[in-house]
């Protein structure tokens, strides 16, 4: 069982391993829960494991594939032992063509829902407001 900073760094790892898979299918889908909900940077809300590999398999096959983000951890809560709410800023890198339409802003607040079984550590649940400029 992991004490508190054990599942924070295990946490931030996992975080991590989203961000650099994140056009790695194959690598990117096991770091979620099989029931797992994302509503992605344009508001697009899909569904389970299966919807999310099927939407970013599609995405990858377009210029979405140019859109790459980083995402800097701001706060990690216990709502329970094996459950936690991670507050993130995701930085969004356009390098599609010019002709492409904009993106909704260049920031976001993403929020992931994680949960634990045994010691590995899954997203169930990862939510994106964009942050537009003032």
């Amino acid at each position: 069982m992991q004490n508190e900073e054990q599942a924070r760094e295990a946490i931030r790892r996992l975080v991590a391993e989203a961000e650099a898979r994140q056009s790695d299918p194959d690598r990117f889908l096991p770091l979620h829960t099989p029931e797992t909900v994302v509503v992605n940077f344009a508001g697009r809300r899909v569904l389970g494991g299966d919807a999310l590999e099927q939407a970013m398999r599609q995405a990858l096959r377009s210029p979405l594939a140019k859109v790459i983000t980083r995402n800097e951890i701001t706060d990690i809560r216990f709502v329970r032992p094996d459950v936690a709410i991670v507050s993130c800023v995701k930085h969004v890198f356009d390098e599609r063509d010019g002709d492409a339409p904009a993106l909704p802003a260049t920031a976001g607040n993403l929020t992931y829902v994680v949960v634990r079984d045994q010691d590995d550590w899954r997203i169930a649940l990862a939510q994106t407001t964009p942050i537009r400029a003032a």
